[in-house]
């Protein structure tokens, strides 16, 4: 697949869940998503533990960085949302992950080059 067929990909599937409730790791990844169309993203920080009751029973997407770090950080945080009776959209992000090696990106910061 071509570079601009992987992002139309993309792209597709930010339309079908930017209504998902996201988590993410900081600040600058929340902004990118909100450029795509993502409404319910939160950040990971102290609050997230806090205040991760609000997810319970909830369909959540971990969009974390692909990178080493971020794939660490996305297993801690699926085990700790599954424990709290959270359902954990892996093939979401297994889907993304995939699109994001094909295009040679592993943060998700980097989305706004593709824009």
């Amino acid at each position: 697949m071509f570079n601009e067929e992987v992002e139309e990909e993309l792209f597709k599937l930010f339309e079908k869940i930017k209504e998902k409730t996201v988590i993410v790791e900081g600040k600058r990844d929340k902004e990118v998503l909100y450029s795509f169309g993502f409404t319910k993203i939160f950040t990971i920080n102290k609050g997230l533990y806090e205040t991760a009751e609000k997810f319970e029973g909830k369909k959540i997407i971990i969009l974390t960085d692909f990178d080493q770090e971020g794939r660490k950080i996305a297993k801690k945080l699926n085990l700790f949302l599954q424990s709290l009776g959270c359902k954990v959209d892996r093939e979401t992000r297994r889907k993304i992950g995939l699109m994001f090696t094909r295009l040679r990106i592993k943060k998700i910061e980097e989305l706004k080059s593709l824009r």
